[in-house]
């Protein structure tokens, strides 16, 4: 590729038509290095500004780099031709949250210790690629705004970023064959480009599809019906969604006084404490200004959080128990019977033992029964209850006012469950895995309510070659490896995080299995020859589509400063830009 020619496709969107003469005049006549010189510092001043800047525009363009430690100056093939040696080894992540970030740090350092096994013959660069302009994931947008201290990741992942063989292409979505282009401010790339582009590529963009009740009555045509991810997005600052000051407003809270949570894993939790916790404890975190707006009208008395199983068979954790049984002013209600029969399980000999996660379960269970002992506060106390041995069968509306006004929920129909435990003579019971099964004959009751939240878990969105695990809700895998439509291990292609095992899990869960995926990675890469198909470039970016629109690390860095000072002025941790707009006008890429 000559200088006119990266020139006319890498840096006239940044410059735009009106400028191209003065530096590629004559259709690119004059000399390549001087016209080079001059390109690569001014993208680098007008993308991201300063030294630093144009630093990272120049080993965009190709220019030479240089390894730290290498004891001397070691070159690498450029995009603008000459001769070079030793081109990088090269690796794509798609999905900029905790697991992509967790394997690129592990990737580093490995590659960095030089295990037997494990030591690659060339350097590692890293390029990773998020659909949104904004990092880190369910960090920023998944984890509760009262708790800052799980974000504490994120500091690891700045250092990861800093590294010189990683670069950040933000605003970047890595579609499948056949996948339309994405909105216009979007950047795209085909899974496809990556494969070829790169020794190796590891998905790790999570699992962001809602699971359903299965279309029962009601559930898609009465407002006031919702998934767990609105509330999740809302209350986080998701960009483009209920948090925008554009976007659709999540729920009018002035007039819900009951809220069903259904589900009874960590995020039904959130929902019911930041739904209980009074306003003014959550304007100190950096919850969305429109969440807290909506909080501040809230008429939201009671919530009712509504499992299919038992006590023993909750997927919440005590901590996240904890902090809701902890909450001033909310009466926590429990079923005393259940948590009796539960009790009595539990102290069967061996019981425990047989159980998965026991101890967890065990303690789960005295934070249960403790509170359940506390004296009921005064009547007209907010109110929050755990239910259990219940599965929704039917949502019922009240008639509306107006024949235009949207039919809202108002009941939920019920059908009550038993517990299955296996029954297996030869096999000791475990109690945590018993199966939900409705008591014969059926019994069916509802409950009241203006507004119904479904935490029912995700399913991942795949793109091909990826194929469905259906009963693990992932894509087939064996230690990170894809498994292909014709049950094969496809060369090359790796997955992680929620992708890899299914959405559960905390993030330290996630980390220890991007620690192991990036092993595998490695040593898949020490063991195989060089591909020959690859492009032979350092820190050139792959073909993007509306590439112009890509939201750099530096560009981030500068939004991060400005969210940490406004929330500095309003006493907070940050105010988080929920607009994708503002966010590449804060870039000037608008």
């Amino acid at each position: 590729m000559t200088f006119a020619d990266w020139f006319f496709k890498e840096a006239s969107p940044v410059f735009g038509d009106k400028d191209l003469g003065e530096y590629v005049p004559d259709g690119g006549s004059a000399p390549a290095e001087e016209m080079q010189r001059r390109c690569v510092t001014t993208i680098g001043r007008r993308k991201h500004g300063g030294e630093r800047g144009a630093r990272l525009r120049t080993r965009e363009a190709g220019e030479d780099d240089e390894e730290e430690g290498s004891g001397g100056r070691r070159r690498y093939t450029t995009s603008l031709g000459g001769s070079a040696t030793a081109p990088p080894i090269r690796l794509a992540i798609g999905g900029g949250g905790p697991a992509g970030f967790f394997a690129a740090s592990r990737l580093f350092s490995l590659d960095q210790q030089k295990l037997p096994g494990l030591t690659l013959p060339r350097p590692l660069t890293i390029h990773l690629f998020e659909a949104l302009p904004t990092p880190y994931g369910l960090s920023r947008y998944g984890v509760a705004p009262d708790h800052p201290e799980v974000k504490n990741c994120e500091t690891k992942f700045a250092q990861v970023a800093e590294h010189p063989n990683f670069q950040y292409f933000g605003n970047t979505t890595v579609l499948g064959d056949g996948q339309d282009e994405p909105s216009w401010g979007r950047a795209s790339v085909r899974l496809r480009t990556l494969r070829e582009e790169y020794d190796a590529v590891l998905l790790a963009y999570g699992a962001s599809r809602d699971r359903s009740l299965g279309g029962i009555p009601g559930e898609d045509t009465l407002e006031n019906i919702l998934p767990a991810r609105a509330a999740v997005e809302w209350y986080n600052g998701y960009p483009g969604t209920w948090a925008a000051e554009t976007g659709p407003r999540f729920v009018d809270l002035s007039t819900v006084e009951r809220v069903t949570i259904v589900g009874m894993g960590n995020v039904a939790l959130d929902m019911a404490r930041i739904l209980l916790t009074d306003v003014d404890v959550l304007a100190r975190t950096d919850m969305s200004e429109r969440a807290l707006a909506e909080l501040a009208r809230s008429r939201v008395r009671h919530v009712d959080i509504v499992g299919r199983r038992g006590p023993l068979q909750a997927a919440f954790t005590t901590r996240e128990l904890r902090e809701l049984v902890s909450l001033k002013h909310v009466d926590m209600r429990f079923p005393t019977d259940l948590l009796a029969d539960a009790a009595t399980r539990l102290a069967e000999p061996g019981a425990l033992a047989r159980m998965a996660n026991g101890r967890l379960r065990k303690r789960l269970l005295e934070v249960m029964l403790k509170a359940a002992e506390r004296p009921s506060l005064p009547l007209g106390s907010r109110t929050c209850t755990l239910s259990f041995l219940r599965t929704p069968v039917a949502f019922h509306g009240r008639t509306p006012p107006a024949a235009d006004t949207p039919t809202r929920v108002s009941e939920v129909e019920w059908r009550l469950n038993s517990l299955d435990y296996p029954s297996d003579p030869l096999e000791p019971v475990d109690y945590s895995a018993a199966k939900a099964l409705p008591i014969q004959p059926p019994l069916h009751h509802s409950t009241s309510t203006d507004l119904v939240l479904k935490s029912l878990g995700y399913q991942p969105i795949l793109i091909p070659p990826l194929t469905y695990d259906s009963q693990r809700s992932r894509a087939r895998n064996t230690e990170g490896r894809v498994i292909g439509p014709d049950s094969e291990v496809v060369p090359g292609l790796y997955v992680t995080g929620w992708l890899s095992r299914g959405p559960r899990g905390v993030i330290g869960d996630t980390m220890s299995e991007a620690h192991a995926t990036a092993e595998v990675i490695l040593s898949d890469l020490c063991a195989s020859p060089p591909r020959s198909s690859l492009r032979q470039h350092h820190h050139h970016p792959p073909s993007l589509v509306g590439g112009q629109f890509r939201f750099d690390w530096p560009m981030w860095a500068e939004l991060d400063r400005l969210e940490i000072a406004r929330g500095r002025a309003a006493s907070k941790p940050r105010v988080k830009t929920s607009s994708i707009l503002e966010m590449l006008q804060s870039a000037r890429l608008l």
